[in-house]
C-alpha cells in the first residue's frame, strides 16, 4: 500500500500522511494538488513525497480548547480523496520548497503558498495559467548599442566563464553607482540565452523592477516576464506558467520571483544584493538572496550578486573565499563620484524646518539651470512622526507601541503596522498648539514643478512606474521620495540630491542601524552625477561625526568596515556569529511571557552542549504591535546548524503545551532586532 505525504497552507511545521487509493494510485505523483480531509473539512493541499511506510504520523485533530497538558488522539491514516489535475511543481521546486521550510524552521505547506502567485486558491484552476499554455511568444534579440569599459568587459568574462563552466560559482559584483552593473546582467543573460538557458533577475522592490524590466525588455522583448505582488493575480499566474513551459529567457521579480519555475535556469542575478527587503519580516521570514544562492548551489548554475554597498555578510563571504568578488571601481565613463557635504542641523537654520538655507540655495541653483534634484526622505509616508513643539505631545498608536505617521493624501495620521488611521488636525490633540506640515518646498519654490513617492502614492500601484517614468522625461524639476527612490534609479539630468534627515534610522535599537545606515546615504548619493554634469549630495544630519556619515562623506568605505567589523566581532554578531530568534506574540502578555520563557528554558537545557548562547526572554522593540503583546528569545552561535537545531529542539518541546492564543515562530538570520 501507497501513501502520500501532503503538505497544506497552514502554519504547521509538517507535512502529513494519507493513504492512496487504488482508484488514484496512477495520478498520485510528487508536486500535484491533491484534496485531502483535514480536521473535519476537505482542504487542498500538494504531495511533496511518496512512502511505502504506513507508520508515519498522520493528522490528528487537536483536543479542543488546545490547553496545555492535553494529549492528542491517536493518529488517524486517512484517504486522498481527489487529485486535481497534473503536478505543477517539479523535483527541484519541490527540493528547494524543502530545504527553505527545513533551514528557517517554517511550515512546508506555506513555503509552497509562497511559491505559487496567489497561494493555493484557485491555483490548480486558473484560467490565466491555460490561456498562457496557448499564447506564443515569439524569440527577439536585439543588439548591444553600449561600449563596455574594461573593467565591466572583464567581470562580464568571469561570469561567461562561469556559465561556459556549468557549475555552481557565487560572484560578488561590487561596483560603485553608477558603474555598468545593469549592462553587465543584461550580456550575461545573453549569453545565458545563447546557452539554451534562462535567467532569474530579483530586485528588492517593485519600483525598482519596473525600471530593470525595462531594461531587460529592450533586449529581450516578449521572452521577459515579470513576477510581483503589484501585478493582478491573473497576470502573475500567466507569467509563472510561460516560464515553467520555457517561452521565456528571462524572469525579472521581487523576492518571492526566487520560486518561479524555470526548467532551465542557468544563471541566477541578485541585485542590490544588500537590501533588508529580501528578507520577509512576517509569517514567512525567509531571505530572497540566500535562498537564491541556495538554489543556484543546488542545481550548479552561477548567481551574481551585485551592490555598490554589499551587505557585510556577503563581504565576508569574499574575503574567506566562498564568494568571488569583482570589482568595478569606476563609473562608466569615468565620471566622478559626487560632491558630498554635510550639513549641521544643529548649527544652521530653524530647528523645526524642513530645508536648510544651504539646501535652499543648491536647490534654486539647479531649477535656474534647468537640472533636476531629487529629495530623499528618510521615512516612510510624508512625516515619521509629528510633535507639538509646545508641548512635546506626539500622537501615537492605540494597538502598537509606535507613534503614527503623517499622510497628505488623504490628510491623516496612520499606523503602518496595524493600518490604524485618525483624522489629522491642525491643532495639538494635547494643548491645542497649532501644528506644521511638511509643505516648505512648494512654498519656497512655487513655480517648481514637484514629484512625489512615497507610500501615499504607491497606493495606486501603477502610480510608482508612471512617477518614474514622467520624471526621467523630464516631466519634473524635484523628485520628493522616500526609500524607494534611493537606490538603482538613473536619471541622467539629476545633478542634486538631498538627504533631508540622515538620522532616523541612526540610533535605532538595532545591530545593523550603522551599516544601513552607511549604505542607504551612499545608495541615495548615486542618483547625482550619472549624466555629464557633475553631482553634488547635501546630507542633513545632527550626528556629523558618526563613524556612518563620516564614511559616507568621504566615500570610504573601508574605514566604516574596520570599526564596524571590529564592534560586531566584540558583541558576537554577524558575520561572526548566527542568530535565531524565537518570535512569541498574543493578546495576554502574561502568557506570551510564560510561553516566551518556556522556550528560553527549553533552549538553555540543549545549547551549552552544542555552544550556543541563548539571551532573553524580554518584549521586543515593538512591544505592541496590532494589538498583540510581543516576545522573543534569542539565539547566538558560531555554527548555523547547531543554532537552528537548539530552536528546533525548543519549539518542538514548546508545541505539545502552549496555548493556542500565543503564536509563535522563528527568524532564522534575523536582518533586524525590532
Amino acid at each position: 500500500m501507497s501513501f502520500a505525504e501532503v503538505a497544506f497552507a497552514l502554519p504547521l511545521r509538517q507535512a502529513f500522511t494519507y493513504r492512496i487509493p487504488d482508484e488514484l494510485a496512477g495520478r498520485v505523483r510528487p508536486g500535484v494538488e491533491v484534496q485531502a480531509p483535514f480536521r473535519g473539512r476537505p482542504r487542498r493541499g500538494f504531495v511533496v513525497g511518496l512512502t511505502e511506510r504506513g507508520e508515519i504520523e498522520a493528522p490528528a485533530e487537536r483536543s479542543d480548547g488546545g490547553g496545555r497538558g492535553r494529549s492528542r488522539p491517536a493518529p488517524v491514516v486517512r484517504d486522498l480523496t481527489a487529485v486535481l489535475g497534473e503536478p505543477l511543481l517539479s523535483p527541484h521546486m519541490l527540493a528547494l520548497a524543502r530545504w527553505v521550510a527545513e533551514y528557517y524552521l517554517a511550515p512546508p505547506g506555506e513555503v509552497l503558498a509562497a511559491a505559487l502567485p496567489g497561494g493555493f486558491e484557485g491555483f490548480g484552476g486558473s484560467r490565466a495559467r491555460r490561456r498562457a499554455a496557448e499564447d506564443p511568444v515569439v524569440p527577439l534579440a536585439l543588439p548591444d548599442r553600449l561600449k563596455l569599459t574594461d573593467e565591466q568587459r572583464a567581470a562580464l568574462e568571469a561570469i561567461e566563464q562561469a556559465l561556459a563552466a556549468r557549475t555552481f560559482a557565487p560572484i560578488l559584483l561590487h561596483g560603485v553607482t553608477a558603474s555598468g552593473k545593469t549592462e553587465i546582467y543584461l550580456r550575461a543573460a545573453r549569453a545565458a540565452r545563447e546557452a539554451g538557458c534562462q535567467t532569474l533577475v530579483l530586485v528588492p522592490e517593485v519600483a525598482l523592477g519596473s525600471q530593470v524590466a525595462a531594461s531587460f525588455k529592450k533586449r529581450f522583448g516578449a521572452r521577459l516576464g515579470v513576477l510581483h505582488s503589484y501585478l493582478p493575480v491573473g497576470e502573475r499566474r500567466r507569467n509563472w506558467e510561460l516560464a515553467r513551459r520555457g517561452a521565456l529567457d528571462v524572469v525579472v521579480g521581487a523576492r518571492s520571483a526566487v520560486f518561479a519555475p524555470l526548467p532551465r535556469l542557468g544563471l541566477i542575478v541578485v541585485d542590490e544584493e544588500h537590501e533588508p527587503a529580501y528578507k520577509q519580516s512576517e509569517q514567512l521570514r525567509y531571505h530572497g538572496r540566500d535562498t537564491a544562492v541556495r538554489r543556484a548551489q543546488m542545481l550548479g548554475i552561477p548567481v551574481v550578486l551585485g551592490s555598490a554597498t554589499p551587505s557585510i555578510e556577503s563581504l565576508a563571504n569574499a574575503a574567506r573565499g566562498k564568494y568571488h568578488a569583482l570589482r568595478l571601481r569606476n563609473r562608466v565613463d569615468r565620471r566622478p563620484l559626487p560632491t558630498v557635504r554635510l550639513v549641521d542641523l544643529r548649527r544652521e537654520g530653524n530647528p523645526a524646518a524642513l530645508l536648510t538655507p544651504s539646501l535652499r540655495s543648491a536647490l534654486a541653483e539647479r531649477l535656474s539651470r534647468g537640472e533636476q534634484a531629487l529629495l530623499f526622505l528618510n521615512r516612510r509616508g510624508h512625516s515619521h512622526h509629528t510633535q507639538c513643539r509646545a508641548c512635546g505631545f506626539v500622537p501615537e498608536c492605540p494597538h502598537c507601541d509606535i507613534t503614527l505617521t503623517l499622510h497628505l493624501s488623504p490628510r491623516e495620521w496612520m499606523c503602518h503596522y496595524c493600518g490604524h488611521r485618525q483624522a489629522f488636525s491642525q491643532d495639538c490633540p494635547s494643548c491645542r498648539a497649532p501644528q506644521r506640515a511638511e509643505r516648505e518646498l512648494g512654498a519656497a519654490f512655487p513655480g517648481a514643478r514637484v514629484l512625489r513617492l512615497d507610500t501615499d502614492v504607491a497606493r495606486d500601484r501603477a502610480r510608482p512606474a508612471q512617477v518614474l517614468a514622467s520624471f526621467a522625461r523630464g516631466g519634473a524639476d524635484i523628485l520628493l521620495g522616500t526609500q524607494m527612490i534611493a537606490k538603482g534609479f538613473d536619471f541622467p539630468r539629476v545633478t542634486l540630491v538631498g538627504v533631508l534627515d540622515a538620522d532616523v534610522a541612526l540610533h535605532l535599537p538595532d545591530f545593523r542601524a550603522a551599516e544601513r545606515t552607511f549604505q542607504l546615504l551612499v545608495q541615495v548619493a548615486g542618483r547625482a552625477g550619472r549624466g555629464k554634469e557633475a553631482g553634488e549630495v547635501l546630507i542633513q544630519t545632527c550626528t556629523p561625526e558618526h563613524p556612518a556619515i563620516a564614511a559616507a562623506l568621504f566615500h570610504d568605505e573601508q574605514a566604516f568596515l574596520a570599526r564596524e567589523l571590529g564592534q560586531r566581532r566584540e558583541a558576537c554578531y554577524p558575520p561572526y556569529a548566527r542568530l535565531v530568534a524565537l518570535l512569541f506574540s498574543g493578546r495576554e502578555e502574561a502568557e506570551v511571557e510564560r510561553a516566551a520563557s518556556e522556550a528560553a528554558e527549553a533552549a538553555r537545557a540543549e545549547a551549552d552542549a552544542d555552544g550556543v548562547q541563548v539571551l532573553g526572554p524580554a518584549p521586543r522593540a515593538l512591544g505592541r504591535l496590532r494589538g498583540l503583546h510581543r516576545w522573543h528569545v534569542l539565539l547566538k552561535g558560531m555554527r548555523a546548524g547547531a543554532v537552528r537545531e537548539v530552536a528546533r529542539r525548543a519549539l518542538d518541546r514548546l508545541e505539545a503545551g502552549r496555548p493556542r492564543s500565543v503564536r509563535v515562530a522563528a527568524d532564522v538570520d534575523p536582518v533586524e532586532a525590532l
